[in-house]
């Protein structure tokens, strides 16, 4: 397995999941409009204007991400925002206190190729147009009713 490489045989692969940022976690504020936050990020990438309209953290997820955390679950962040933007969210997860055990910034169609690669992990989002992208690993959690998770996991 990837990223595994230094596990004896006999040890068990710890289990991942995977969570989206975007939409899942932080949700967009009342002034969110895609042609907003496209401008935002054409304008000045490096910028935390396009990341400030995501307003809210969504409080249940966080929450059942903590119950997934205590039961030994690897949570890696995704998000699909510009790699300038990452040392930003980086931040502002460790000022909201979410279990993660990284960050990964990446587009979908490379995180659909890692879940090809890792066999046990799952990805949490709630992108209704990335459903079909992840194949069976991918699962769509409307963000309130994010006790899916627990479920799943």
């Amino acid at each position: 397995m990837i990223g595994y490489a230094d596990l004896a045989d006999d040890e068990p692969i710890p289990t991942e999941v995977f969570v989206v940022w975007e939409g899942l976690i932080g949700l967009p504020g009342p002034s969110y409009t895609e042609k907003r936050f496209r401008r935002r990020l054409r304008w000045n990438r490096a910028s935390r204007s396009a990341l400030d309209l995501f307003e809210e953290t969504n409080e249940q997820a966080v929450g059942e991400l903590w119950r997934l955390w205590q039961r030994d679950v690897n949570v890696a962040l995704v998000t699909y925002l510009p790699e300038e933007l990452a040392g930003d969210l980086a931040v502002r997860v460790d000022a909201e206190s979410i279990p993660t055990s990284r960050l990964v910034v990446t587009t979908p169609n490379e995180m659909a190729r890692l879940l090809t690669l890792l066999g046990t992990a799952h990805i949490f989002h709630s992108l209704p147009e990335h459903t079909l992208r992840y194949g069976p690993r991918g699962i769509y959690v409307h963000p309130r009713h994010c006790e899916l998770m627990g479920q799943v996991v």
